[in-house]
């Protein structure tokens, strides 16, 4: 997992406009010579909270310089539960911090979860070509804030099933020649998103045929394909770096009656470069990209003005980095950038239910594309027993867009009534500050912490009508810290170690009738309000704990065996970024037991 930040961020194009984080597969194994060697690793797992039970299985094989690897997980939890806590309808505490409407055994949050994947690859004197591709599919139930209390009538609790798949096939190579470094790459991507009526569960859906074959109202499917090529040249005295340029094509297929968003094919071209000069001891970095995409969606019943339905966007995006290294561990490094990200097709033509912020959403199409200008400050110490890193920021977005909760309301097609949220932009400004330390006072001791701190406001977002207010959406500050006591090998007993870690995770406000769930602050008396639950949170602590220890048991192969416990305390608490904290509390304590070995 690499966490790109800052220059090279304009590799990635414009989903990445602060960033992004590049998942990078593993490479075939290979031998070396023609002796065949067979390999693999199996585990398993266990949670008591929600009786979440995994296997996994891994196997590899090799000859030569021709390697294969496939494997596979089966996941299946309950429902989870929370700490033992009063409910509104006992109390009949509601507005801001109001008792949730559900605790204990929060109903419809099981889920059946697999994956599986295959890779082959080749390597040789040419460079490396690899052919990989994964499947994963969650069937699970989503608890909705409508109902009541597990057991009452009635207005018995309701949910309803939901079928997530996502599809990877890729198709890449390192190709050298004459000292550039090719690498092409053609992917396949498909996103499907399935969910069933409201009321219509897992079980429901079983019943009426299966997964497979069961009539959707909300079945959306995305495919999207890329090809890219990026040319590593040879350094050129002391500049080194790459260009490249990349084809994709989406095709988003909103096949259901349920057309929350409608039908639509984008087209993105993009070319790039991205350069490091070494100065020693300073390396200065930049590059620069160029995007030209196009939008057309399909019209349908629900859909404007055609002439609306077609968008295309061109945009230039820059980033200028440079790092100085002292010669005792430590540097300092900035960032000057540049991004954009074009608007969605959800963002621009959406118009339907979405359950997600439980609300009635309408797209815009007369938005702008997301234009980014970043700057960064970091410190960075490494040293024997001491890393750390400091980094300051500040991010000016202009045309930020985000939900505006226009306090209209609207009857949708159940009788309930829903808030109406439309996608609108402001100029934006998020300033924030991160920091990490690790230490090793004792060969045996490692204690370690980290903080971040984010803020972030918009144009005319203020509770009175022109000043600013606060962005929706974004996380609570946060500081962490962990002991890890690492003792020696001792017989049997190989790379061991017991960590006590802590989240303390501040006090958030909701951004007044821009948050989503905002609706949850207030009483029932104020309009057509849920009475119970909260959008804002209180500052709260989570304490976990696990022990690790490998087993050489003479048989081969070793066995690593691990114990944790999640919120150990049993704390009552609501994230400001949970789905639910509007109407249930989070998961209670959950004792974890892990096993797995390697062949």
């Amino acid at each position: 997992m690499e966490v790109v930040r800052g220059a090279s961020s304009i590799l990635y194009g414009s989903d990445a406009l602060g960033g992004a984080i590049n998942v990078i597969s593993k490479p075939a194994p290979t031998t070396g010579v023609d002796a065949f060697e067979v390999g693999g690793s199996a585990s398993t797992q266990y949670y008591t909270n929600n009786n979440e039970r995994a296997v996994a299985l891994d196997l590899s094989a090799a000859q030569g310089n021709v390697g294969w690897r496939v494997g596979a997980e089966r996941r299946i939890a309950g429902n989870y539960h929370t700490p033992d806590a009063p409910t509104f309808s006992e109390t009949k505490e509601g507005g801001t911090f109001g008792d949730p409407r559900y605790t204990g055994e929060v109903p419809f949050t099981n889920f059946e979860q697999w994956s599986t994947y295959g890779q082959v690859g080749l390597q040789g004197a040419f460079g490396t070509l690899q052919l990989y591709g994964d499947y994963w599919s969650n069937a699970q139930n989503f608890l909705l804030p409508a109902g009541g209390t597990p057991g009452q009538t009635p207005f018995p609790a309701a949910g309803l099933g939901q079928n997530l798949e996502h599809s990877n096939v890729v198709l890449k190579g390192n190709i050298v020649a004459d000292g550039f470094v090719l690498k092409p790459r053609l992917s396949w991507q498909r996103s499907i998103r399935q969910s069933g009526a409201p009321g219509t569960n897992l079980g429901d859906i079983r019943d009426g045929g299966g997964l497979a074959r069961f009539d959707y109202p909300l079945d959306l499917k995305t495919d999207i394909y890329t090809g890219r090529l990026e040319v590593a040249h040879p350094p050129i005295g002391s500049l080194s770096g790459t260009i490249g340029a990349e084809v994709q094509h989406q095709d988003a297929d909103t096949r259901g009656p349920a057309e929350l968003q409608p039908s639509a094919r984008t087209w993105n071209t993009g070319v790039f470069f991205f350069e490091d000069l070494d100065l020693d001891p300073i390396t200065v970095s930049f590059g620069s990209r160029l995007d030209v995409r196009t939008i057309d969606a399909v019209e349908n019943e629900r859909t404007g003005d055609p002439d609306d339905l077609e968008n295309t966007y061109t945009t230039l995006s820059g980033a200028v980095g440079a790092s100085y290294a002292f010669g005792d561990g430590v540097a300092i490094a900035t960032n000057l950038s540049s991004g954009f990200r074009a608007p969605s097709v959800f963002e621009l033509y959406a118009s339907g239910v979405h359950g997600g912020v439980a609300a009635f959403q309408q797209g815009n199409p007369d938005l702008e594309p997301e234009r980014s200008y970043s700057a960064d400050l970091s410190l960075r110490v490494r040293r024997d027993r001491v890393t750390a890193e400091v980094t300051g920021y500040v991010n000016a977005i202009q045309n930020y867009i985000y939900l505006e909760n226009t306090d209209r309301e609207r009857v949708v097609s159940n009788g309930d009534t829903l808030s109406v949220f439309v996608a609108n932009q402001t100029e934006a400004l998020i300033p924030g500050i991160e920091a990490t330390v690790e230490t090793s006072p004792l060969p045996w001791l490692k204690v370690g912490g980290s903080a971040a701190v984010l803020d972030g406001t918009g144009d005319g977002l203020g509770a009175d009508e022109g000043d600013d207010g606060k962005l929706p959406l974004l996380p609570a500050n946060t500081v962490r810290g962990f002991v890890r006591w690492v003792p020696a090998d001792t017989g049997p007993l190989t790379n061991s170690q017991v960590e006590l870690s802590l989240k303390r995770a501040l006090d958030k406000d909701a951004a007044g009738r821009f948050e989503p769930f905002a609706q949850f602050d207030k009483l029932d008396t104020e309009g057509p309000n849920p009475s119970f639950g909260t959008a804002s949170t209180r500052a709260y602590s989570v304490v976990n704990v696990e022990a690790r220890t490998t087993l050489a048991l003479g048989l081969g192969a070793p066995l690593t065996v691990s114990v944790g416990v999640d919120n150990l305390l049993d704390e009552t608490y609501r994230d400001f970024l949970d789905t639910y904290k509007g109407y249930a509390l989070p998961p209670g304590r959950d004792v974890q037991f892990s096993l797995s070995t390697s062949f």
